[in-house]
């Protein structure tokens, strides 16, 4: 990137944020930290009103107003993208806000990339079946967490029960088709997760809280790092004949795939996966067309499921 483009770059990076360290400045763009003070030195010169000093963090001055940010044709087709992406993803209520900002996004673009946005609008889709269903209540639940409201929730746990809880949430994140809520419940006084779906009602209270909770990052870190402790993984090793190799594919890293080998008949792939008995299932599709070359307890699981399914249909 050249000297005029991230100097640019780092102004509209300013605005985005209430202090900007010269650290972040420096990872974002792969730059010395004394190209970092020259490159500030540089928008104070151009007459922008940075305030703040090394070590501390640059913010620009209150009430300074800059005219709008133009896209280029890239970015604005991304954001096109995304929100085709949002409305698969999310509730109504966010769709609608997010097509809203990107009507007023629209209004400000060069003729020209209006026309490549209007021309893909129709040309840019999502197929996946949304089976699920949020309650519109992401939008609520990202206000409360910028806002720091103590949330009360009617929840529907696994077993069909139901619990009310008063929450401190954290933050959301999406993962296998859902939304999740990470949120420190003074109910169990400890850290939980919750499926948005099924949470029945939920309103925000006037009462905030004031506590240091763990970020949501490091808090599906723990997680996911306590998850592995706590497995067993095994080493297994499938040939796919390559009439089944795409379907196959499709499906390999939901099953810890680890390694492929290309040979002149078959493929062969290794996987790390806790379950066996997962395992011997997705296999079974396959027929013959799959051999488990390891280990020996796999091939002899699918055998017993092969044998209960020919006596099922006798």
């Amino acid at each position: 990137m050249n000297k005029f483009d991230r100097v640019i770059s780092t102004l509209i990076l300013l605005q985005t944020k209430k202090i900007l360290k010269a650290s972040s400045i420096s990872e974002r763009f792969g730059i010395s930290m004394r190209t970092v003070y020259r490159d500030i030195s540089t928008l104070k010169n151009a007459g922008i009103p940075i305030i703040g000093d090394p070590g501390v963090g640059y913010s620009i001055m209150d009430g300074y107003r800059l005219p709008p940010i133009m896209f280029n044709e890239e970015e604005a087709l991304a954001l096109l993208t995304a929100e085709k992406f949002i409305g698969d993803i999310t509730d109504e209520t966010t769709q609608s806000s997010y097509s809203g900002a990107m009507m007023k996004i629209k209004a400000i673009l060069r003729s020209t990339d209006k026309q490549s946005l209007e021309v893909l609008e129709d040309s840019i889709a999502f197929s996946h079946f949304k089976w699920w269903e949020n309650k519109s209540y992401l939008q609520d639940l990202f206000k409360s967490i910028a806002a720091k409201k103590i949330i009360k929730i009617e929840y529907q746990k696994a077993d069909k029960s139901i619990s009310n809880r008063l929450l401190e949430p954290i933050g959301c994140y999406y993962q296998y088709s859902n939304w999740y809520l990470v949120a420190y419940c003074q109910n169990r006084q400890a850290y939980r997760t919750f499926k948005i779906n099924r949470i029945l009602q939920l309103r925000a209270l006037d009462q905030q809280f004031d506590a240091e909770h763990i970020s949501l990052q490091m808090y599906i870190d723990q997680q996911t790092k306590a998850w592995k402790e706590q497995q067993q993984f095994q080493k297994v090793e499938v040939a796919f004949n390559r009439s089944v190799l795409q379907h196959a594919e499709n499906r390999k890293y939901y099953f810890g795939f680890v390694e492929q080998v290309e040979e002149k008949e078959v493929v062969r792939m290794k996987f790390l996966n806790s379950s066996m008995e997962i395992v011997a299932r997705w296999l079974l599709q396959f027929g013959n067309q799959a051999t488990v070359l390891a280990p020996q307890a796999l091939q002899s699981r699918i055998k017993e499921l092969a044998t209960e399914l020919y006596e099922h249909y006798q």
